[in-house]
């Protein structure tokens, strides 16, 4: 059985996380989920076997996202450039890739992540294009997780980005919500420092290629990032609330270049830091 929270993980580190919350809220749910889980990071990794990265095309379905001038979808654009990515992936790579969506449906925000912790993700990466009610604002910028916002733009961005999750929310049980706040901690605490690193080297491939504004690596509070339990960013390629960037979005070539940025800069990350 594989190491569930990818191969050389700290388990001792996991207990240093946990523990906390096991004897501040004094949930046996808790309890009980430490030990499976401390469990499950110390068993050995199966050998040779293929490791999984997860691509989560934003929005989808009802959930159009952010809208262009011209009438483009952000929907659209985020699936048809995941699909790049992912074939980018598959043509030159031994990684097998999963899309949360493949067609015009809406996962939930929790069901993106889960999908990425059940396929053991060695690395998620969330695909959207930007909006902003500056019709003048471009450029492209890559968040990681993070729970205090970089700026005030960027908690606006977040929030706008979360509100299917607030409006999907319904009550849950203490110790339901306890789980849940324990697992997000968790994976917020063991790859910062990873995500970080992907966030950088994948802006600083869309600054290359792109030949758009640069407005750098920041940080918010996305819920889609905030339970996967692997190094994990959002992307996002350019501004569709811009007229000119959005007629480059929906440019066969901008995407090609896009999808390009983002699966060199993932490249460079594994090759520095591995499959494990």
């Amino acid at each position: 059985m594989r190491n569930v929270f990818g191969r050389g993980f700290d388990s001792r580190r996991l207990h240093q996380i946990m523990m906390p919350h096991v004897r501040y809220r004094g949930s046996w749910a808790a309890a009980l989920l430490l030990a499976a889980v401390c469990l499950a990071a110390v068993l050995p990794a199966a050998a040779g076997d293929q490791r999984t990265i997860v691509l989560d095309p934003g929005h989808g379905g009802l959930d159009v996202g952010a809208k262009g001038k011209f009438g483009s979808l952000e929907k659209d654009i985020d699936l048809a450039i995941s699909k790049k990515v992912k074939a980018l992936i598959e043509q030159s790579q031994a990684y097998r890739v999963v899309l949360t969506r493949d067609k015009d449906v809406n996962p939930s925000l929790e069901n993106r992540a889960a999908i990425a912790n059940n396929n053991d993700a060695l690395v998620f990466l969330s695909i959207h294009v930007n909006g902003s009610f500056r019709k003048k604002a471009q450029g492209s910028e890559t968040f990681f997780m993070s729970l205090n916002a970089t700026d005030e733009e960027s908690r606006r961005l977040a929030y706008q980005e979360n509100r299917e999750q607030a409006l999907d929310k319904s009550i849950a049980g203490a110790d339901k919500d306890d789980i849940k706040m324990i697992l997000w901690d968790m994976a917020q605490s063991a790859y910062i420092k990873q995500s970080s690193q992907l966030a950088e080297l994948i802006q600083a491939q869309l600054n290359s290629l792109l030949g758009t504004a640069n407005r750098g690596i920041k940080q918010a509070d996305f819920v889609v990032l905030r339970g996967v339990a692997c190094p994990a960013v959002l992307v996002e390629a350019a501004f569709i609330s811009n007229p000119e960037e959005e007629q480059k979005l929906v440019d066969e070539a901008f995407q090609d270049n896009v999808a390009q940025a983002v699966y060199t800069g993932l490249m460079r990350f594994l090759a520095a830091y591995g499959k494990n």
